[in-house]
């Protein structure tokens, strides 16, 4: 394998200004934390633990370029009852580091597969948001045995395209990341209900840091899955998207309509939420996940 570090960061320069971001972001975390290092043939993942080891074990997977930071609204709440550990993906923005790029669904479900392994966590709870929600959709795909739940949160694409939209804002914020750019991509991803005031200024800072300072090289595209294969589907899922989405190419009643082909699927849709759901409407979102966890509880002896 070669061992050289596909870097998000030009130099080390823009590598440290994004670093002082993080970690000031990371300060205003509610709740006790560890960070840590697990690595995987595709590099080092970074992940942000917290909870009792004790309790189920809950993995979170954040959306593209939004960092383990975005789960600082719910960490308090899900690390109460469960052992959360929040993964960042190689190649995307945050600590990890990148090896080899998971460049198919094969290698990004086998990336998940290597870190739960090396985790030593079996029967556990998973939930991803935007393109963490389909690299959670794609390794319960792949590898359904290993999941006692799956949570999704706006997914990207997996049940619909992504709306046409969604490149023309999000893509030249990446390209050229002015603070105008960054705060019209994420405006338009919010509900009309909400503005960036919602997000902690930390927070607010972070992202600008990201798109300034890194370049995202995880060299994957979500997909959408046939109807086949989501009837096929074993595992126990949670699909959420909030009233005023915007990604999907579809109206979200038809989105919600072809989720549900996977035969045990728990749906809602939040009022005054955009695609920033869990932030926008974190009350809700932690009440929706944790009685949807609770109803599928880990076997006991499972890690």
């Amino acid at each position: 394998m070669d061992t050289k570090v596909l870097s998000i960061f030009k130099n080390d320069e823009t590598k440290a200004r994004f670093t002082a971001a993080y970690d000031q972001a990371l300060t205003e975390w509610p709740v006790p934390y560890e960070s840590c290092f697990v690595t995987t043939s595709f590099g080092m993942t970074h992940i942000i633990k917290s909870g009792e080891r004790s309790n189920p074990p809950l993995l979170l997977i954040h959306g593209m370029t939004a960092t383990s930071l975005m789960w600082s609204p719910n960490i308090a709440e899900w690390s109460a009852y469960y052992y959360v550990n929040c993964i960042e993906v190689p190649g995307d923005f945050g600590k990890s580091m990148l090896l080899k790029q998971m460049s198919s669904n094969e290698a990004a479900a086998e990336w998940l597969q290597e870190l739960a392994a090396e985790l030593q966590l079996n029967d556990f709870h998973l939930l991803g948001h935007s393109m963490g929600g389909f690299l959670a959709l794609n390794f319960a795909m792949a590898y359904p045995k290993r999941l006692r739940s799956l949570g999704l949160l706006a997914p990207a694409s997996s049940f619909a395209p992504l709306s046409r939209m969604f490149y023309f804002h999000m893509i030249p914020a990446v390209m050229f990341p002015t603070k105008y750019m960054i705060d019209r991509a994420f405006t338009w991803c919010m509900s009309p209900h909400h503005n960036l005031n919602l997000l902690p200024m930390s927070y607010r800072a972070l992202i600008t840091a990201s798109y300034k300072n890194c370049k995202p090289k995880l060299g994957l595209l979500p997909t959408v899955y046939s109807d086949e294969e989501q009837s096929q589907l074993k595992v126990p899922t949670l699909f959420i998207v909030g009233e005023d989405e915007v990604i999907y190419r579809e109206a979200i009643p038809d989105v919600l309509a072809k989720a549900s082909r996977i035969p045990d699927i728990t749906t809602a849709t939040v009022p005054r939420a955009g695609h920033f759901l869990s932030i926008e409407q974190k009350e809700e979102i932690n009440r929706l996940v944790l009685d949807f966890l609770a109803k599928h509880p880990t076997a006991p002896g499972h890690a």
